[in-house]
């Protein structure tokens, strides 16, 4: 057979190794603005974790902040946020009720405490709370968060923030003053009859902890706004002799920190200016002291007082030292307890205001404003009838009437 014209294929070994093999990938560099973008990426993660981590420490550490009050009042307070801009202040007109009322500045805005019951306005004049409540003799006192309204003489009293009734409560006994911290901690001035008098002493979840029976009769009580302390100031007498005794206790104890005694003065009134010092005022001197009852400053005088008040800013008091003149020493002590004003005011003063560097005096022919760091005093004329004023800003009040806050404004001088 001829295999010449047949074709045959054969096997060649062929080296396949070098087309096999696939290049290796290498990484490429990363750009500048890959590092920053990874940069940010891992400082956004870190910040996260820390927000977490704080968010459950601030749970466990302050749960209180975290309550159905606080919530429901924070985000009402965004609902209302423009009834707050100050450029809004306007004249705020409140419900009018015959008989005996208490007015007082709460949360930039006008609470109004009259025989009908308790009214809170924003300073554009929106009614935020409008609580019922029956009183003879209204009364109320009033910190940054909380109000409390009394019944003087009666036995019922109210707590509220600006838009609703937190608790209504009983005494066994009559009330006669009320302090409120802006911890919630409250005290109540009452009677007694197993001493001359007793405070008690309630947290902010209105429980009673604390009761204080007196042997002096309570003239003033003022609770340090972080609610760590309460002061108490009384009046007694002892062989015939009349004394003044201020008593400063950490709450929970029993025991005075402190007990400071002024022989042969009548009290009259007691206020913290801050966590750590507070104002007495005496029938016969003005003092500046500390919580371990050393005297800071002290300040004599003659006269009938007609005003007073200490806050953050300091002291204010006025007296009477001419009665037919009708001549007044003003005088007045920042939150160290140094003197700055001093000076006679010729005026029936009705009512006075202490703000940062300036005094505000309520008078027969209108609003006094004094710079105490130059003397300058200005006067604009105001509606009959005014019975109070409170400070919004500088050179900015509040001048209330039964049924009114009229806004009032004075220029820079």
């Amino acid at each position: 057979m001829n295999h010449e014209g047949q074709q045959s294929t054969a096997l060649v070994a062929v080296d396949t190794s070098n087309e096999s093999r696939l290049p290796e990938a290498v990484e490429k560099p990363q750009s500048y603005w890959g590092r920053i973008s990874a940069r940010y990426t891992a400082i956004w993660k870190g910040l996260l974790l820390v927000l977490l981590l704080f968010a459950v420490l601030f749970m466990l550490l302050f749960s209180r902040a975290f309550t159905y009050d606080s919530l429901f009042c924070f985000f009402k307070d965004l609902q209302a946020v423009s009834s707050f801009v100050p450029s809004d202040y306007t004249t705020v007109y409140a419900t009018y009720e015959a008989g005996d009322y208490t007015a007082l500045l709460y949360r930039g805005g006008i609470a109004f405490v009259n025989c009908g019951g308790i009214e809170v306005y924003s300073p554009d004049g929106q009614r935020l709370l409008d609580v019922s409540k029956a009183m003879k003799h209204p009364r109320a006192t009033a910190s940054r968060k909380y109000l409390v309204a009394y019944d003087q003489g009666g036995t019922s009293f109210s707590v509220t923030n600006s838009y609703a009734e937190l608790f209504s409560g009983e005494t066994e006994y009559p009330i006669y003053g009320a302090v409120v911290a802006d911890t919630g901690h409250f005290a109540l001035i009452t009677a007694s009859e197993q001493a001359l008098s007793q405070v008690l002493l309630y947290d902010n979840n209105f429980n009673l902890i604390q009761r204080f029976q007196r042997a002096s009769a309570t003239v003033g009580v003022s609770v340090s706004q972080n609610g760590k302390r309460i002061a108490l100031l009384g009046a007694t007498a002892d062989e015939g002799s009349v004394y003044s005794v201020v008593d400063i206790y950490r709450l929970g104890t029993t025991e005075p920190e402190s007990r400071t005694t002024f022989t042969g003065e009548i009290p009259l009134a007691l206020q913290f200016t801050d966590n750590k010092n507070y104002a007495v005022l005496t029938d016969t001197a003005l003092r500046c002291m500390d919580v371990n009852g050393k005297i800071r400053s002290e300040k004599h005088y003659v006269g009938d007082v007609v005003g007073f008040i200490a806050n953050e800013n300091g002291a204010l008091l006025a007296i009477e030292t001419d009665a037919i003149g009708a001549q007044n020493r003003v005088l007045s002590l920042d939150d160290n307890g140094d003197v700055t004003y001093d000076a006679l005011f010729v005026g029936d003063i009705r009512a006075l205001e202490l703000g940062e560097k300036e005094i505000f005096l309520l008078s027969e022919v209108g609003v006094t404003h004094i710079r105490t760091e130059t003397d300058i005093a200005v006067t604009l004329a105001v509606e009959e009838g005014a019975t109070d004023l409170f400070a919004v800003e500088q050179g900015e009040i509040r001048v209330v009437y039964p049924a009114k806050a009229e806004y009032l404004t004075f220029s820079a001088e």
